[in-house]
């Protein structure tokens, strides 16, 4: 859902770009809008994205803001026309790259009205170039992930089950199965620790109450071996008794 949000957000606000920015009566507020943008961009970066994190807002604010600058000095002729290429690229990374790919498509399109209006020969290049952004952006995107994974950073889910031979200690360095392991450890005390008062109390109602966190703790394991399991596939570890 999310997905298609995004390319559907991102594909209008080129629309809506463009449209302002060819139409009669607004043209003459390009440059103004790209202050305006400019000027979103700051605020939201210094109050908002300070605060809340919310960088993918911050992008898209970003965008509006490029088209902006590149529509008010001139589209095909901008000295900022690079900075498409750059936000195409950017999109992929943050979203997903079918948001990059709806973003490049849509101004592929736009642009095809305008062939023709400098030289036909670079204006074809132009486009061209454009598109070639899209296999870039796969590629990086992937290179990207690669790396990552290569870094014990993320964990890259894959299809094909047969990658997932002596993948046990690659798993066991990933950041998702880092995270059950260390906090089995404290559960585990904790159960313990509770088994140790059980035997040593006398009173009645602390036996109960030492009852309650065992079975906490015992709950507690059961669902972080399962979440283990769903996320990697795999039965890495098994809670001691």
């Amino acid at each position: 859902m999310h997905k298609i949000r995004n390319i559907l957000f991102t594909i209008g606000i080129t629309l809506i770009v463009y449209i302002l920015t060819k139409n009669p009566i607004t043209t003459f507020f390009k440059l103004q809008f790209a202050l305006l943008g400019l000027l979103a961009v700051i605020i939201y970066g210094y109050f908002v994205v300070k605060k809340t994190g919310h960088i993918r807002t911050m992008i898209m604010i970003s965008a509006i803001f490029v088209l902006f600058l590149v529509a008010a000095t001139g589209w095909f002729v901008s000295p900022f026309f690079f900075t498409l290429y750059l936000l195409a690229i950017l999109l992929g990374f943050t979203f997903t790259p079918s948001t990059s790919v709806a973003f490049i498509l849509t101004l592929t399109g736009l642009f095809s009205f305008d062939i023709g209006t400098i030289d036909i020969a670079y204006d074809y290049l132009t486009i061209l170039s454009l598109l070639t952004v899209i296999p870039l952006t796969f590629y990086l995107r992937k290179e990207y992930l690669h790396l990552k994974e290569a870094e014990k950073e993320i964990l890259v889910i894959r299809k094909d089950e047969k990658v997932y031979q002596n993948k046990v200690e690659d798993l066991l360095a990933n950041k998702v199965n880092d995270f059950a392991v260390n906090l089995r450890q404290p559960i585990n005390d904790t159960k313990q620790l509770a088994f140790l008062i059980k035997k040593n109390a006398t009173h009645e109602s602390t036996i109960k109450d030492v009852d309650r966190i065992i079975a906490s703790a015992e709950e507690s394991l059961r669902m972080l071996q399962e979440f283990e399991e769903k996320v990697t596939g795999k039965r890495l570890l098994k809670s001691p008794h």
